[in-house]
């Protein structure tokens, strides 16, 4: 008996509430909305609008690896299916991207739609040539901003790190893709 009660305390505590989650989003607190905890709770009650914030969580915290099983669970509505396709397109550029850099898969002729994520406009520059290279380091400008791709070779996966910089080469931001 007291092993039943201890459980249900304890998923008591793992627990998380709609309230949470808004007021997660509300605080730009995108970390706390990537979770397993808020994806299960989407799927349990199939809300897309739930899961659409899920999705949005982990866009923000660089999770996009996340997103595809977001875009398969966001089917129910017009909405939701449009939804699906902006999260696929931001996957589809990174896993292209990824096989142009690691395996020099020509993606030259490839368009896609563009998308409000910094993956997006990458891509988009690469495939374009609109990048300068430097040993082995892929630099893109934007607006006062430095953003260095490279790769680096962990095993089992190479990651293409992201390195974001000011204009006077201090290091902002790091992001790694897989």
């Amino acid at each position: 008996m007291r092993k039943i009660i201890f459980l249900l305390i304890a998923l008591n505590c793992f627990a998380i509430s709609l309230a949470d989650i808004n007021k997660a989003i509300e605080n730009q607190e995108y970390s706390k909305v990537c979770n397993n905890l808020v994806y299960d709770l989407a799927v349990k009650n199939q809300d897309d609008g739930l899961m659409n914030l899920y999705g949005i969580a982990c866009l923000r915290t660089d999770y996009i690896n996340k997103l595809s099983a977001v875009i398969i669970a966001l089917r129910n509505s017009k909405e939701a299916r449009a939804n699906a396709v902006y999260y696929s397109t931001i996957l589809y550029k990174k896993k292209l991207l990824h096989s142009a850099l690691v395996d020099n898969l020509d993606i030259s002729s490839i368009k896609l739609p563009k998308c409000d994520y910094i993956l997006s406009d990458i891509y988009d520059d690469y495939i374009l040539g609109n990048y300068i290279k430097e040993n082995d380091k892929y630099i893109f400008r934007y607006n006062d901003k430095i953003y260095e791709m490279s790769l680096r070779f962990d095993k089992p996966f190479t990651k293409m790190v992201l390195t974001i910089l000011n204009s006077n080469n201090q290091i902002l931001e790091v992001k790694e893709y897989w």
